[in-house]
């Protein structure tokens, strides 16, 4: 079968695009072995649909399979991972508007960095990080990452250069950006951006 332009290639796995009619924020493809991606959390429910082999998930710390015909619908919000797909996998993740409420208010509070959030909760660092991680199964720093990441995208979605994106989601520059993007997102912001 030869590549497809929307399904990804191996070199290009991941696909966005956004639709434009309102009922989806973006839609994604994944196709290949190589459909791993670390801890991350998306503004929007993603909504997996399997069309050929196995897609599996670590999702706030349980282990998901989604086998062809099946779906999953991870809300917004929930930090997930997923893994590789030894035999191959073709899927269609679609990024809805959230139908659930944002985390609690320790994760939003406002916070620049781990000591003045645990400062806002009346713990230690060390406690609240602790805390953080048990009850949102990733690090207070990762998580604050992604929600820089997140902010990105959706400044990214509007077509707004790569370099000002950088600047106003607190990346040191378009390169930091491009890296921490590519290995959340299994994408470039420019390959995203140009959607």
């Amino acid at each position: 079968m030869p590549p497809s332009p929307v399904l990804g290639t191996p070199d290009a796995p991941w696909r966005y695009w956004r639709p434009g009619n309102g009922a989806a924020v973006e839609v994604g493809t994944v196709r290949g072995h190589d459909v791993a991606l670390p801890v991350h959390f998306h503004e929007e429910d993603q909504v997996t649909m399997v069309l050929l082999g196995v897609r599996r998930f670590v999702i706030a710390g349980v282990s998901v399979e989604v086998a062809a015909g099946q779906a999953v619908r991870i809300p917004a919000g929930v930090p997930h991972l997923s893994l590789a797909s030894p035999a191959g996998v073709v899927c269609t993740n679609l990024y809805l508007p959230p139908g659930t409420p944002r985390p609690p208010a320790d994760i939003d509070a406002g916070w620049e960095t781990v000591t003045q959030a645990a400062a806002l909760a009346g713990l230690s660092r060390e406690g609240y990080s602790r805390r953080f991680k048990r009850l949102h199964g990733l690090a207070p720093q990762r998580f604050r990452l992604l929600d820089r990441l997140n902010a990105a995208r959706a400044l990214l979605r509007q077509g707004e250069a790569i370099a000002a994106v950088a600047a106003d989601t607190g990346f040191a520059d378009q390169s930091h950006l491009g890296r921490c993007f590519r290995d959340t997102f299994g994408v470039t912001p420019g390959r995203y951006r140009a959607g």
